[in-house]
């Protein structure tokens, strides 16, 4: 249960496309991610029941962290033609589905969503954060929950919640580690390099000894001399790591973009896309709802959509 989920729109959208495989509608224009992520977030929403649904995309990549790091991200591979069509379309879609939406220019969605989680908690109220990403560790506490999908392969599996002790689990670190965990083991998937020789097990090893990086510091000697010496020589890449990994929690929080709901223009999107096995989906589970007299159509230019 939580009293708003927060989704890491970009993160849930690959995963439908590479989860559901190829889909599309008549005249060919391809679906598998719209039909995906139309799925994840109902079983999401049916999981944590939450209040409010925000669903969080980016707009090109963190123009902080590229100034620090200019390869940050470059590593990624293109967007196939195929999900970058269906992108403008998921945005519109999103505040169809009753959420609202929340994306700025240079600003990373991660960044974002750690402002609002921090900002809700603040305020008493329980968050979920959906996504594969675990950055978003460094954020759970009794009040965040990170929710994570299932393994690739299992699609229409559940996703898992993780707590502090799961955190801990699954890392061998707490929360308040994360941060040090990962500006020790890089993370690959962003173009950060680690510390040469420390990979999980050693950092973890060495962060449960000494509990964080100042203190692995402050007993180089009592280490072995090659995990020392690149301790030392690679203490300005761990602090440009910090910069790169660690979330902006009192960053701005941005308003969300709320459109009124309308049951009718979310049944003539799926006509539009030919999922007509949602529509008595929907009306079963947005039946209740109050509807506009005079819909609204709610865009998303594609351009805003492009995480890089």
């Amino acid at each position: 249960m939580a009293d708003v989920l927060l989704v890491d729109g970009h993160n849930v959208v690959f995963r439908s496309y590479y989860g559901v495989g190829e889909l599309s509608r008549e005249d060919g224009f391809p679906t598998g991610a719209i039909y995906g992520y139309v799925n994840a977030i109902w079983r999401l929403q049916d999981r944590i029941c939450p209040g409010r649904t925000t669903v969080f995309f980016d707009m090109g990549r963190s123009e902080k962290r590229t100034a620090i790091l200019p390869e940050y991200k470059a590593n990624r591979q293109p967007i196939a033609e195929e999900l970058r069509v269906q992108l403008p379309h998921i945005c519109r879609l999103a505040v169809l589905m009753g959420c609202s939406v929340v994306q700025r220019p240079g600003v990373e969605a991660d960044d974002l969503i750690a402002a609002h989680a921090v900002g809700e908690a603040a305020m008493g109220n329980r968050v979920a954060i959906a996504s594969s990403d675990k950055d978003f560790a460094q954020l759970v506490c009794d009040a965040i929950t990170l929710w994570s999908p299932p393994p690739p392969g299992s699609y229409g599996a559940d996703w898992i919640a993780l707590d502090p002790a799961a955190v801990e689990r699954k890392f061998s670190v707490a929360p308040e580690q994360i941060v040090d965990y990962l500006c020790l083991v890089g993370d690959a998937s962003d173009n950060v390099r680690g510390v040469p020789r420390i990979g999980a097990k050693t950092a973890a090893r060495l962060l449960q000894t000494y509990g964080t990086i100042d203190g692995i510091m402050e007993h180089l000697h009592e280490l072995p001399k090659s995990i020392g010496e690149n301790m030392l020589n690679s203490s300005a890449e761990i602090a440009r790591n910090r910069e790169l990994i660690a979330f902006d929690r009192d960053g701005e929080i941005v308003q969300p973009q709320v459109g009124d709901f309308d049951l009718e223009a979310l049944i003539s999107f799926f006509e539009e896309f030919d999922l007509q096995s949602f529509i008595p989906k929907a009306i079963k589970r947005y039946g209740a709802k109050k509807q506009k007299t005079e819909p609204k159509n709610v865009d998303c230019p594609m351009q805003s959509c492009l995480p890089f």
